[in-house]
């Protein structure tokens, strides 16, 4: 084994160590290579790796065993010194990496140049900085997640050089991206519920909603988070505590929250709704620290419920009028039951049949009838809303409804499929009658004045031309979708139709 003098540097493994002076009293050994330098010794004794050789070993031997990457580069990016964790990551050995560069180990030509440009960044900076990367490990293709130390240095020849101590962060980083993809899932799930949601994080006290909350309250759709205290403005003063009271049952019981009580919406309206909800997150103590629930409008039901109370009350008082009484609730019952079923049946702005009618109407259809299907879309319904408000975009749905319906058959069918969307289900026709109708609903719209400034109201229009029977139905409404797609691409106010490839 040679002298000490003659051993090469045990971190870069690339040059021989050398004596150099460190002052006018002391020398060392040191490699010109990564800059390592041994113990200092009097200048009247041979310098020394140390006391102890097996130190330098130890020393080594924790660098490559560290999980955290290791490395030393020069300004043009060469490594001088890494260590088994990192050459892992590249699939080779520490020193195969000597003297080359992360573009002869990494194939993203993208993260190469960020790392030279971001070191020599560090280097210019002259101070210790955190920085966030990643790196394609070349055997599996892998994209791992790094945070850096970087930390500038000069080596023995003044020439400039960086310390990087890097700490994998991928399990954290795909453990928060689960984390943000099932917190958008869950808003997802919100906005599209068809009933008020809202979530109560119990610790800071706030309440989130989704959209349908704020419009069954008449509040604007980015009024969706409260302060939990804030909310008793919309509660009815006479059912407050017994609300109050209700959750705090819950959250010191089963969990279980439920209540039928008035609410003040923003207009000053009065409405009833049915509001319910249940712990589902507690502390390791068993303390509540979120509720989620939803609540629903039940004016209508309430509004019965008062009418036949009333008439009960009648009959009650008046044993005389038994028969007559009798009679009236019956009719109560009948009306409010109709009135139930209408609007299970039919959109409540337009008057429409809604979604549940079209399926009860497929469902009345023969197997073998013949339908011809469309939808129609109001051309730039949103641009009405924000021009003229809500109020007269409900005035051209209304408009746009009335016209519709003039225009085609008792046999056919009419709803309200969604939002300034119209769905027409012919009932027998072909396909030129089909086109004709279409043509003729979009005509009579374009000729009548819903507007205040008599502006006219188009659509346009998409037909499944291809005859289908019920249970083809789903297909025929894909293509007359695609049909409308089509429509709206090509300026709007106009008819495109598709036929069912066979």
């Amino acid at each position: 084994m040679g002298t000490d003098s003659e051993k090469r540097c045990i971190f870069c493994f690339q040059s021989t160590l050398v004596v150099a002076p460190i002052d006018e009293q002391y020398h060392a050994l040191t490699c010109s290579h990564c800059g390592f330098r041994g113990p200092k010794s009097p200048l009247n004794q041979a310098p020394s790796l140390s006391s102890s050789p097996t130190e330098h070993d130890l020393l080594r031997t924790v660098i490559d065993e560290s999980p955290d990457i290791i490395l030393m580069k020069n300004w043009e990016g060469e490594f001088l010194l890494c260590n088994r964790t990192l050459a892992n990551l590249y699939g080779t050995t520490p020193s195969e990496m000597i003297g080359k560069s992360d573009a002869d180990f990494n194939p993203n030509q993208e993260q190469v140049d960020f790392y030279l440009e971001n070191i020599r960044s560090v280097i210019e900076s002259g101070e210790t900085q955190i920085v966030q990367e990643s790196s394609t490990d070349a055997s599996t293709g892998q994209v791992r997640y790094f945070q850096s130390i970087k930390k500038p240095l000069t080596g023995p020849d003044g020439s400039r050089r960086i310390l990087v101590i890097a700490h994998d962060i991928t399990e954290l980083q795909l453990a928060h991206r689960a984390i943000e993809e099932s917190e958008k899932s869950y808003k997802y799930a919100m906005d599209a519920s068809h009933a008020g949601m809202w979530d109560w994080d119990i610790v800071n006290g706030t309440v989130s909603h989704n959209a349908k909350w704020c419009e069954l309250l008449g509040l604007d759709e980015n009024m969706r988070v409260h302060r939990f205290e804030e909310l008793t403005q919309y509660i009815h003063p006479e059912d407050r505590d017994k609300i109050h009271q209700g959750i705090q049952n819950a959250l010191s019981g089963d969990g279980q929250y439920s209540s039928e009580h008035r609410m003040i919406r923003q207009d000053g309206e009065e409405i009833w709704v049915y509001d319910r909800g249940r712990v589902v997150e507690r502390s390791e103590s068993g303390e509540p620290l979120r509720l989620v629930g939803s609540f629903s409008n039940i004016t209508l039901r309430k509004l019965v419920e008062t009418q036949l109370e009333a008439t009960s009350q009648e009959l009650a008082r008046s044993n005389e009028r038994l028969e007559q009484l009798v009679e009236v609730r019956t009719r109560a019952l009948w009306v409010a039951n109709a009135e139930l079923e209408r609007i299970a049946n039919h959109d409540q702005l337009t008057g429409l049949g809604n979604r549940t009618m079209y399926e009860q109407w497929l469902a009345s259809r023969s197997r073998n009838d013949a339908l011809m299907v469309m939808l129609i879309d109001l051309d730039h319904f949103k641009s009405i809303n924000d021009r003229f408000g809500h109020k007269f975009g409900d005035h051209a749905l209304c408009g746009a409804a009335e016209c519709f319906a003039k225009l085609i058959r008792e046999e056919d069918l009419l709803v309200r499929w969604g939002g300034e969307e119209f769905l027409v289900v012919l009932n027998q026709c072909n396909e030129e009658q089909a086109l004709q109708v279409a043509e003729k609903l979009r005509s009579g719209l374009e000729n009548i004045s819903v507007l205040p400034n008599h502006e006219k109201v188009t659509a346009s229009i998409g037909v499944c031309t291809s005859a289908a029977s019920k249970n083809d139905i789903e297909q025929a409404l894909h293509h007359a979708d695609q049909a409308l797609y089509r429509a709206k691409a090509a300026g709007r106010n106009q008819v495109k139709f598709e036929k069912i490839s066979t």
